[in-house]
């Protein structure tokens, strides 16, 4: 009457293929946890490269890697996506670059350019803009005119 319950499986008849002939719900069950499984692998490798690609912070890092690791993709990658650095570090270089040395960006094409230039080194569009209160030329980017404060309304 009770023959069959609770029986434990021992390594010598459990493998890998038993899995896949199992019938019905399980096989279901079986396909869901694998690929639920490999996604949350892919998911851990993903932040590893990210979080290595946005910051020097070792703590950062692995605290990133650990909550993918620990809380699943399901609620590691939301929290991951709060922390991680906006951008990455190799985009940080030109951007500290063109403060330090007073470049603007084309608004057209995004070369950079020293701000005393009119019109870009690239494309030759205008790099300055005219202040419709005062007259005062000023790079595209700015939102307000450096020497009246009128909005930059084109």
């Amino acid at each position: 009457m009770w023959s069959g319950v609770g029986v434990v499986l021992n390594s010598s008849t459990w493998n890998w293929s038993s899995l896949f002939q199992s019938n019905g719900l399980w096989t279901i069950v079986n396909v869901i946890l694998f690929v639920f499984i490999f996604l949350w692998i892919i998911s851990i490798i993903w932040v590893a490269k990210d979080i290595l690609a946005r910051t020097q912070n070792s703590g950062l890092q692995t605290l990133s890697i650990l909550l993918v690791t620990f809380l699943t993709p399901i609620l590691g990658l939301p929290l991951y996506f709060v922390i991680r650095p906006v951008y990455y570090k190799k985009d940080l270089i030109p951007r500290r670059e063109s403060c330090a040395l007073n470049l603007i960006a084309c608004a057209n094409c995004s070369t950079l350019n020293p701000k005393e230039y009119e019109c870009c080194i690239s494309c030759g569009e205008k790099l300055k803009i005219s202040c419709k209160e005062c007259g005062h030329q000023y790079p595209h980017a700015y939102a307000y005119c450096p020497i009246c404060g009128a909005p930059n309304i084109e």
